[in-house]
């Protein structure tokens, strides 16, 4: 919901203004007395954001270009390097809601934000994280939409063709976030749980976090989405033997889209763009 363009301007940070948490007013105040006092100030702080220039590209020879079809060819690459460059948008986004840094995690251990799940100790060293956010809790900008552009190679009768985007995140608010850490191994224990969301939700929910629509968005890994599915599967009564696999998944996701966001209060969305595989910390 905070979203920015820099798009001609000078410079790739801008400063966003953050104002302090809203006090409860006094409910009962007397005749002429003032209602201003120091716990009613505005003191409104900063939080920079830097973009940054994200790429990928490829060469391709005319050859290939002349025996595939150009135009078959040359959308195959711009979706690959779109793609390329959407993914590191994604997970620069991650980085920065969980540890305030595009520096990639190798620690649940540097994660700076509220954690709602099993004791480190118990995961090993391959850790999955799953967000749990307030719309409101990151901020991205783009100073340079994403761009593709080719060039001619003439020594090597070859086409350079490179994709790339100037973009950046913030954490805005740490009390918006909240990190579960799980068993990143597919099918493993100590996997996620409707019960660490929950409790997610009910931090934000205290912390008076801002919904979109009335839900928080859950970001999950495909180990995590498999234990909740698992963990539906007992709920609703649905097991592999009663239906097939494709009608098991619909289901699974109706559950977890339907009765479960509207349970616990939050969307999820599944990503394969989290930070994984990371070293315990206990």
């Amino acid at each position: 919901m905070n979203n920015y363009s820099l798009e001609g301007a000078i410079g790739n940070q801008m400063q966003i203004p953050l104002t302090n948490s809203w006090p409860v007013g006094n409910s009962s105040v007397s005749e002429s007395t003032s209602l201003i006092n120091d716990g009613f100030n505005f003191n409104p702080t900063t939080a920079s954001l830097t973009v940054n220039k994200r790429g990928a590209g490829s060469t391709i020879s005319e050859e290939a270009l002349e025996d595939g079809g150009l135009a078959t060819v040359s959308n195959a690459i711009v979706t690959r390097l779109s793609g390329a460059i959407a993914k590191a948008t994604d997970v620069a986004g991650f980085r920065v809601a969980l540890s305030g840094s595009e520096t990639a995690l190798t620690d649940i251990a540097n994660v700076n934000v509220g954690a709602d799940g099993v004791a480190s100790g118990t995961l090993g060293n391959d850790c999955d994280l799953a967000v749990v956010m307030s719309p409101e809790a990151v901020a991205y900008a783009v100073k340079r939409q994403p761009t593709v552009k080719m060039f001619n190679d003439v020594s090597s009768d070859d086409h350079d063709i490179v994709a790339t985007v100037r973009n950046g995140f913030a954490q805005l608010r740490t009390d918006f976030i909240r990190s579960i850490a799980t068993n990143g191994v597919i099918g493993g224990s100590n996997g996620a749980s409707l019960d660490q969301f929950s409790t997610s939700v009910a931090e934000l929910r205290a912390s008076n976090s801002p919904t979109l629509g009335g839900y928080y968005w859950a970001f999950v890994t495909p180990a995590q989405e498999l234990a909740l599915a698992k963990e539906l599967n007992g709920i609703g009564g649905i097991s592999s033997g009663s239906i097939g696999s494709v009608a098991q998944d619909l289901a699974n996701d109706a559950l977890l889209q339907g009765l479960i966001t509207q349970a616990i209060g939050c969307q999820f969305v599944r990503s394969n763009n989290l930070p994984q595989g990371l070293a315990s910390a206990g």
